[in-house]
């Protein structure tokens, strides 16, 4: 059940591993519940978990220079959260993750982990190519911010969220796109 929403997410084959696989992947994760502006890891501290977004939708944010909140990223269903960077290096975070709707979450410690692909011998090869798919989402967007105006980017964000780019509230696109509130409510007159 993750394995097979991770993989669609990052266009994976899904028969990479077998039945089986799948069934003991989803038994090393424990389920939460976690309600809307609820912290995943703040700035500062060591992340204990890695996450898995299965539904509903978190943002990574840091204050910019001017002590304003500046949004880069959000974690959609159907991925790990970007908090895992602190988890898989064991350093402190440099950002917030914070859930921006009540969230159903997948979990697993470091000792899990560990166990997890100890069982499952080739899941490491393909988080490595996931983690190479990851990055490339990551320069991906950096380059069409370069590239592209606000409301060309915005139009992509729609394309690429669907239905849960909804449920984002507009100071945060707004924020990711690098422009004020007023600027994006400009943007989205001319669109709608």
């Amino acid at each position: 059940m993750l394995l097979e929403k991770l993989f669609k997410e990052f266009n994976v084959d899904l028969n990479t591993f077998n039945t089986a696989e799948s069934e003991l992947f989803d038994q090393f994760f424990e389920r939460i519940w976690v309600k809307k502006n609820t912290f995943l890891i703040q700035e500062g501290e060591l992340e204990k978990y890695s996450y898995f977004i299965f539904n509903g939708i978190a943002r990574c944010w840091t204050l910019n220079h001017k002590g304003e909140e500046q949004t880069f990223w959000f974690c959609k269903e159907g991925s790990f959260s970007l908090s895992n960077i602190s988890f898989t290096l064991q350093e402190k975070s440099t950002f917030n993750v914070q859930t921006i709707t009540d969230c159903e979450i997948y979990r697993i410690n470091q000792e899990q982990a560990i166990k997890l692909y100890e069982a499952i011998p080739g899941l490491k090869a393909v988080f490595e190519n996931l983690t190479a798919r990851l990055l490339n989402k990551l320069l991906n967007r950096n380059i069409a911010l370069i590239k592209y105006t606000p409301e060309q980017y915005y139009l992509q964000m729609m394309e690429e969220f669907g239905n849960t780019f909804n449920c984002i509230p507009l100071k945060d696109i707004a924020s990711y796109l690098g422009i004020t509130p007023q600027a994006l409510s400009r943007i989205r007159k001319r669109i709608f």
